[in-house]
């Protein structure tokens, strides 16, 4: 299970956002000299989002500590689908095209194979059986305090 520590920001009915309070790096060693630094490309377009919407099974107020968890599985899956379909498509596209029209035919193949696989991996992140196999949940880290 993959956990990140939270803090609930805001509240609306069942549904919770929860900012995350600890970047965590690949390797351990992220900001040390030497690490890895694996997370530094989700800032290459800007600052990537530690604010998440998450459905709450539990009772939880605003400012209390919480827990994110994910599934490791599903973590994987959604990597292998992010990374792995595009890739895939865009690498038949290429060999397709090469067979059809050489260097040109490689380039447009590549790119129509990388344009399709892209509108693949969109179509199955919109189903709704495929977000709730990739869910977050969000458990208490400790009591609510405090009301709103």
């Amino acid at each position: 299970m993959i956990e990140a520590p939270g803090v609930v920001e805001r509240i609306d009915g069942d549904t919770v956002w929860v900012r995350v309070t600890e970047q965590q790096g690949g390797c351990g060693r992220y900001h040390e000299p030497g690490g890895c630094g694996g997370a530094k490309i989700a800032h290459a377009l800007g600052r990537p989002n530690d604010v998440f919407r998450v459905h709450a099974t539990e009772p939880l107020c605003a400012g209390q500590s919480v827990t994110l968890l994910a599934d490791d599985r599903a973590a994987m899956l959604a990597g292998l689908t992010s990374y792995g379909v595009p890739t895939l498509g865009a690498m038949s596209g290429a060999a397709l095209g090469t067979l059809m029209a050489d260097e040109t035919g490689a380039i447009a193949g590549l790119m129509i194979g990388l344009v399709g696989a892209m509108l693949m991996v969109r179509t199955l992140a919109g189903k709704q059986g495929w977000r709730e196999r990739l869910s977050v949940t969000v458990r208490a880290a400790e009591t609510c305090s405090h009301h709103d």
